[in-house]
């Protein structure tokens, strides 16, 4: 039965961190990581949570849950060597370099992991193999150019990049040489995310938002979310939803996909098989009812009939 898990967030929890180089990082991680552990503690289901987390990070003062301080005598396995095999475990890592995938597959040898297979882990750590899969299956996402033109606006960003990281607007005419980096045309149409509920085929649409965008110094960087958004256009985004959870039938769990709207359709630019940040916003703006349908969802892996609606928009910034 689910009532204990680890909650394992990559940043949080390395033996040695250097957060005036990563403040934002660090700063958004540990927000999503106790949003998370708190409203799981609220669950009369849930008995324990285990968060490993580096000891010179705040801890939450919470009678379910348990911090594990991880440091460079007590690495991360070490403390994870310490649990039974088989706990349960839900993991929060990002795609870029293959980090995700490559953490996933060690721990999967001993814990029963709250994700999606190391399948579409792999496939949706590269923005390359994400258009190529998408385009196969006819799910609409954005582009990704093999020969430039000149006068046109386009965007490069590392392929294995995660979030706003090195994304640069740039005009060239040379064909791509950089096989790490992939390049896009640049719109100024909406740019939004979604997120999701995913199981065997079947979903539910949690929360549609737009994403708030600043630039500087031809960088493009995503400062934020107006939770709820993107609402007006839920129907369209309930169908790439359900086309996205059709053909991949091994996503599980809260799934976050960016998007960009192109000629009045919507484009998918990347899946993330994990917790967004939008989870941070999402009690706020769609209420705590929504919050408990995903509680219940991981502890029972069923889905709730009872529907619901946004309360009201609701801006954060990362």
């Amino acid at each position: 039965m689910f009532n204990e898990f680890i909650l394992l967030e990559y940043f949080t929890s390395q033996s040695t961190i250097n957060l005036k180089e990563k403040k934002s990082i660090f700063k958004e991680a540990i927000k999503l990581s106790n949003e998370l552990a708190i409203n799981f503690s609220r669950n009369k289901k849930i008995k324990k949570i285990h968060i490993i987390r580096h000891k010179s990070l705040q801890t939450l003062n919470n009678k379910k849950i348990f911090t594990h301080h991880v440091s460079e005598k007590e690495t991360l396995y070490t403390v994870l060597d310490k649990f039974k095999y088989g706990t349960n475990l839900l993991l929060i890592s990002p795609e870029n370099e293959l980090k995700s995938l490559r953490l996933y597959e060690k721990l999967d040898k001993k814990f029963i992991l709250l994700n999606s297979r190391s399948q579409d882990i792999e496939i949706f750590s590269s923005k390359l193999k994400t258009y190529e899969i998408l385009k196969k299956k006819n799910i609409k996402a954005l582009k990704i150019e093999k020969k430039l033109k000149e006068n046109i606006q386009y965007v490069s960003k590392p392929e294995f990049g995660t979030g706003s990281k090195d994304v640069v607007v740039f005009k060239n005419n040379n064909q791509v040489k950089n096989q790490k980096t992939i390049i896009q045309k640049y719109y100024d149409g909406k740019k939004g995310s979604f997120a999701m509920l995913c199981f065997k085929k079947k979903f539910e649409l949690i929360c549609c938002n737009e994403q708030l965008i600043k630039f500087k110094n031809n960088q493009i960087f995503q400062v934020g979310l107006i939770m709820g958004g993107l609402e007006s256009y839920r129907k369209e985004i309930y169908e790439l939803g359900t086309k996205i959870c059709i053909h991949f039938p091994n996503l599980f769990g809260y799934i976050g996909v960016d998007i960009l709207r192109v000629k009045d359709n919507w484009q998918i630019i990347e899946i993330n098989p994990r917790f967004t940040s939008s989870y941070i916003g999402l009690e706020e703006a769609y209420g705590q009812e929504v919050v408990e349908k995903i509680n219940e969802f991981y502890i029972d892996k069923k889905f709730s009939e009872k529907k619901h609606k946004l309360n009201k928009k609701v801006k954060i910034f990362f």
